[in-house]
């Protein structure tokens, strides 16, 4: 098996088929795994604690703070829910898990297309940072090359995202920031059609972003993200003296799952497949978990001798029945909540201070029960008539 891409979807699905007794290997085209970063790690521990990821390298949140242009309300945990991961720590640890296993993994070397014998993915063609071409062979490929889909889309598996959430940030030294309070901004003023964020991970840093949904709006983050800075002080936030270290830039899709992620002899993770939830653009542990699901079927077709569409679509379909739903509702919201204004925000943000601090962090995790949806309906029956509908329909369906 080949793996394109050492992101954590990618390096969780060649630890995954590595154990399962699979030779797998793992192509980076950056020549280092982990870097340069590209998201800003915010997730929740019980996942963490669920996949294996050590408490080093993550950071609990114990209070999280959400304001729109003239409102804002704020959650409070005795028990953190939420986490802000050291993102090249745990990368790594992710590499050395599946080198552990068994997998073979190459940096400075990217997949460039795959090789396709008779309809079916037989290899992948891969290009080091020397310039050298190389073709290896493979009875499973495996996409994990992020937002792009690049051998998805080259395999006509699928079209790729069309809407992506476009994010750039600060990491800062901030030895004055709260370390425990993460911020989530919306409104005009910072972020049209996207949300701004305060995300302390120990240590005195802090990530401090923009994220900017196109083509919801033809903003770029850049600019707003000067803006933030400049303005941290009225939100609350605590900058003096901050530095930064450390400047990221990068996508996500924001479409929610694609229709179709297998094909004969090719699989899709990540982000690659849609798989990040689009509601905040949170995308880490989607694909750890998608990455060992994928690695699980590949690592089962190889020795079953099939490596057809049929076969594979196994992980679409067993995806699609743990996840596929809740991930559809996160993309109806983002999309809904991409178009509001001001006065709809701060109407929004009204609507939140009604909700539990755990049920604002099972919001956030994309996890919508129908439990969920009738204790926020009966704190609030005019939430349906907000145009949430549809979405309550989702969930109760």
């Amino acid at each position: 098996m080949v793996v394109a891409g050492g992101g954590p979807g990618g390096l969780s699905a060649a630890e995954a088929a590595a154990k399962a007794g699979a030779r797998v290997l793992v192509l980076e085209r950056n020549r280092e795994i982990g870097s340069p970063a590209r998201t800003t790690g915010g997730t929740f521990i019980d996942d963490m604690k669920a996949l294996g990821i050590p408490e080093t390298l993550y950071h609990p949140i114990r209070r999280c703070r959400f304001v729109s242009p003239n409102q804002s309300a704020a959650f409070d945990y005795a028990e953190p829910m939420a986490c802000v991961l050291d993102i090249h720590g745990t990368f790594q640890y992710l590499a050395q898990r599946a080198i552990a296993a068994g997998a073979v993994v190459r940096v400075g070397s990217a997949a460039e297309a795959p090789v396709v014998t008779n309809g079916v993915v037989t290899g992948v063609r891969a290009k080091t940072v020397t310039g050298a071409q190389i073709e290896y062979g493979c009875k499973v490929l495996i996409d994990a090359t992020g937002y792009r889909s690049q051998l998805l889309k080259q395999c006509g598996v699928s079209e790729g995202s069309r809407r992506f959430g476009v994010g750039a940030e600060y990491d800062l030294y901030a030895p004055m920031c709260d370390p425990d309070e993460v911020v989530l901004i919306v409104g005009s003023q910072i972020a049209p059609s996207g949300y701004a964020w305060v995300a302390p991970w120990g240590r005195g840093r802090v990530r401090v972003g923009v994220g900017i949904i196109h083509d919801d709006s033809p903003e770029h983050p850049e600019r707003y993200l000067e803006v933030l800075m400049e303005k941290a002080a009225e939100f609350g936030v605590n900058l003096k003296g901050a530095q930064p270290v450390e400047y990221h830039y990068g996508l996500i899709p924001s479409d929610g799952v694609m229709e179709a992620f297998a094909g004969d002899g090719v699989l899709g993770v990540g982000d690659a497949a849609g798989h990040p939830s689009a509601l905040v653009g949170e995308g880490i542990r989607w694909a750890i978990w998608a990455g060992k699901m994928a690695g699980e079927v590949a690592g089962e077709a190889v020795p079953a001798g099939d490596r057809s569409k049929r076969f594979l679509k196994r992980f679409e379909e067993r995806w699609n029945r743990e996840h596929g739903r809740n991930l559809k509702i996160a993309a109806e919201i983002n999309r809904r909540i991409a178009r509001w204004d001001d006065a709809r925000w701060d109407r929004g943000t009204e609507m939140l201070k009604m909700l539990t601090p755990d049920e604002f962090a099972e919001a956030l995790k994309s996890n919508f029960t129908a439990a969920w949806l009738m204790k926020v309906a009966l704190k609030n029956p005019g939430l349906m008539r907000e145009g949430l509908a549809r979405i309550g329909k989702m969930v109760a369906g």
